[in-house]
């Protein structure tokens, strides 16, 4: 299990800015979410019991933040008993993609103000969030 982070392609950039893209099979309601800095968001981790959470699927499209993550024991695949969880921190610079899989727990903390959309709904998330 690992989080991955990507950057969004560029496409093209001029005088008024740039373009980005990139492609989902993931279609219905999403999340376009403003965060302040220093706010705190996620605190939690899914069990993969929703689909759009499985994994969770955010673009961050303005700002930065930190993403703390650990890896929950239960979700553990490798057969290696009494072996230490997998955990970690990152800095996420927008315009980036994070996929975070089922069985990790996850925060993040904004290093300024945020916009990140978030390839699921308020439904999917409340259907399959723990918190610990």
């Amino acid at each position: 299990m690992k989080i991955e982070i990507t950057k969004i392609d560029v496409k093209a950039v001029d005088e008024r800015g740039a373009l980005h893209y990139f492609s989902t099979d993931r279609s219905g309601e999403f999340l376009l979410v403003y965060r302040n800095k220093g706010a705190v968001s996620g605190q939690h981790y899914h069990k993969g019991g929703s689909a759009n959470k499985n994994p969770e699927d955010m673009l961050l499209v303005q700002g930065s933040l930190i993403l703390q993550w650990k890896e929950m024991e239960e979700f553990r695949n490798d057969g290696v008993e009494d072996a230490e969880l997998e955990s970690g921190e990152v800095e996420v610079i927008a315009p980036a993609r994070v996929l975070i899989p089922a069985g990790i727990w996850h925060q993040t903390t904004a290093q300024t103000d945020i916009v990140f959309i978030e390839l699921n709904s308020l439904a999917d998330g409340s259907e399959d969030t723990y918190r610990l």
